[in-house]
């Protein structure tokens, strides 16, 4: 294959890697925001239970999509492991990202401290979303690049 097929190749690959990533980011967002919404927290250490029990479900989805649809890896002996792995990573990753970006909530002073009349709860739950779409773009990226050359890497199983 020459550069220029690799290269479009690999263009299409990522495209629909982040395709497969925005899945995977409305489960993660969905789940967290029903745990959010269900225990009133939005930020702290738990975020940590609540991204386990998001990375449990999202991380089965997304290795089924990638393994048929991304990287069409017709492999019977399943990379899920490895896949799992930089899944695990990422999603420890993400947790401190989460839990670091939202001790501190810029929305509160911006809005609410400068005259806005603004629930603290919605900037709190506005906060905690922008920041779940910052770490899974964050990490979504990351987690392409590893797939691609370590978990499905074709040149591998040659």
């Amino acid at each position: 294959m020459n550069n220029k097929n690799k290269s479009l190749s690999s263009v299409t690959q990522f495209i629909k890697y982040a395709l497969v990533g925005a899945i995977n980011t409305i489960i993660d967002i969905a789940i967290l925001n029903t745990l959010s919404y269900a225990t009133g927290i939005t930020h702290g250490k738990i975020l940590f239970i609540f991204n386990i029990i998001a990375f449990s479900v999202y991380s089965t989805c997304g290795y089924y999509l990638n393994k048929k649809f991304t990287f069409k890896d017709g492999r019977k002996d399943t990379s899920y492991f490895e896949y799992a792995s930089v899944l695990l990573f990422g999603m420890i990753l993400n947790s401190f990202m989460l839990v670091i970006l939202t001790s501190k909530n810029p929305l509160i002073h911006i809005l609410h401290n400068g005259g806005h009349r603004v629930n603290i709860n919605n900037l709190n739950h506005l906060w905690f979303n922008i920041c779940i779409v910052i770490d899974s773009m964050t990490i979504g990226f990351m987690g392409f690049l590893i797939n691609k050359f370590f978990v499905f890497n074709e040149k591998k199983t040659r």
